[in-house]
């Protein structure tokens, strides 16, 4: 009987820690990723990573690769972004995303070229925020979309936060866990074939 009512208690316990609602939010500048997790009073962030004070040794320069993986952010955010919201779907929209602020400004080297990226990237947003809206609880949104003919290089920047429960979050980690490295990976294969034909 002591057995069933210790089962009991903590079956009890797991069930109000899975209902505790955390908060996770993600910004992206052009300078990096940001991260952040609240958990009641407690602020946690998880990116950037705090570097090691080095006392006598000068910061090394930036290589390429570190560039070239900030660069690719938005890419593995735009890869993985549908396979996210098919997840959170099928908690049938009780993620909810209090707000996402996005900022794109489209650029090219000639006005031309300036004008089809910018429709390029309504197109983008156009395919993209209808699986935001059916599959999360969407509070509050601002998409703004830009051309700047005078810059070399297209510009973002996001703002998003999120509430969840600790048992969603398992879920959704459960579920991805197989499946989002692996979507990344393909479409990263896929880029590298394409690259190494264009060598050849």
């Amino acid at each position: 009987m002591k057995v069933l009512l210790i089962l009991a208690l903590i079956a009890v316990v797991l069930v109000l820690i899975s209902l505790i609602r955390i908060g996770i939010q993600v910004i992206y500048v052009p300078s990096g990723l940001t991260l952040r997790l609240k958990l009641g009073p407690v602020r946690m962030t998880l990116l950037p990573r705090k570097e090691k004070k080095q006392s006598k040794k000068k910061k090394e320069p930036k290589t390429a690769a570190a560039e070239e993986g900030k660069r690719d952010v938005l890419g593995q955010i735009r890869r993985g972004l549908p396979l996210i919201a098919e997840a959170a779907g099928r908690l049938k929209r009780k993620v909810r995303l209090d707000r996402i602020y996005l900022n794109v400004t489209a650029a090219a080297s000639d006005p031309a070229s300036a004008a089809l990226a910018f429709g390029g990237v309504n197109a983008a947003v156009g395919m993209i925020w209808p699986l935001v809206e059916q599959n999360f609880n969407v509070r509050d949104r601002r998409i703004r979309t830009r051309v700047d003919f005078e810059a070399t290089r297209p510009t973002a920047s996001l703002d998003a936060a999120a509430t969840l429960t600790i048992g969603q979050t398992v879920v959704l980690a459960i579920w991805l866990a197989p499946r989002l490295p692996q979507a990344l990976g393909t479409e990263r294969k896929k880029q590298t074939d394409t690259v190494q034909k264009e060598a050849v």
